[in-house]
């Protein structure tokens, strides 16, 4: 295989026989664990053999679920190995790489086995994918850990805990490419939905200077898919949005005429013909203003004031 593409049939051909499929993939995976620290050799053929490998395995799951168990026994190992090569290596792409592609594969099915296993991790995994994200230099690099972070495959129910520490690269997300965008849009619409006001507010204000500019740009970004979502997503927190809005959005404001804002009413005489009503809005504006930024708004009904 480091001499010749076409000998990775081999392998592939074994896993994908359903008679010794789980005995190979066994024999496979206790050799490739042994070498992850050669992913670092992406530039040599040997560091690209041993990710299509990993690849072919993670994906085979699909087709053959008797090799979950198999793989389970190599998860911690594998996500604890990557870890380790990422912090010391000065270009930890094909780790991080590795890492992506086991999330997707997990993630795409309903693989109790290996949940339970990343369930384990989940402290230390996002605690260190975090620290890598804060750490990291290139813009490719910091893509990928942001999809790691937002991707580790487990329920969001055993996520709650860490919800604070997947704030930033949530906004990180809104802020990258067509691809993050799409998936930080999708995270924070899951969280909306799911999580109660009085947990995800407090957390949603740590962020919400750059939050609210990432949501805006997404509404003026030309992407209708993506102004729907920013749109849908603000429409379910309802009335709390206001409390991130509020002296954040930064609005390019046009000089108002010299007689202020005005809105022109067209009415029918009855001598036949149209007439034209301006009706100043400034007075209405700036008292709706007001009003709304009052904690307790206050009516007037028959004279008397109530809240």
């Amino acid at each position: 295989m480091l001499n010749k593409d076409s000998a990775i049939h081999i392998p592939q051909h074994f896993l994908s026989n359903q008679a010794v499929t789980k005995i190979f993939t066994d024999i496979l995976l206790h050799f490739l664990v042994g070498r992850i620290k050669d992913l670092s050799n992406t530039d040599k053929r040997e560091g690209q053999v041993i990710l299509n490998l990993f690849r072919i395995i993670f994906h085979g799951i699909s087709t053959y679920p008797d090799n979950e168990p198999v793989l389970k026994l190599h998860v911690r190992t594998i996500v604890i190995a990557c870890l380790k090569h990422a912090m010391q290596e000065k270009r930890p792409t094909s780790y991080y790489q590795l890492l992506k592609n086991f999330f997707r594969s997990v993630s795409s099915g309903k693989y109790e086995l290996l949940q339970k296993e990343f369930i384990q991790l989940l402290k230390n995994l996002i605690e260190n994918l975090c620290k890598l994200l804060k750490e990291a230099q290139e813009d490719d690099t910091k893509e990928l850990l942001v999809e790691l972070c937002l991707t580790v495959p487990a329920r969001l129910n055993f996520l709650l805990p860490h919800i604070p520490l997947l704030m930033k690269p949530m906004v990180q997300a809104l802020n990258g490419s067509n691809e993050m965008v799409h998936l930080g849009l999708k995270k924070l619409e899951q969280w909306v939905e799911n999580l109660q006001p009085n947990f995800l507010d407090p957390h949603l204000q740590t962020v919400k200077d750059d939050l609210v500019p990432a949501l805006y740009k997404q509404l003026q970004s030309g992407n209708n898919t993506f102004a729907v979502n920013a749109i849908r997503i603000l429409g379910k927190l309802g009335g709390r949005n206001r409390r991130l809005l509020r002296n954040q959005v930064p609005l390019e404001g046009k000089e108002n005429r010299e007689d202020g804002l005005v809105v022109s009413v067209q009415l029918p005489k009855s001598s036949g013909g149209s007439a034209t009503i301006n009706i100043a809005l400034d007075d209405a504006v700036k008292t709706a203003a007001v009003m709304l930024e009052r904690p307790v708004l206050t009516f007037i009904t028959n004279g008397r004031p109530f809240s």
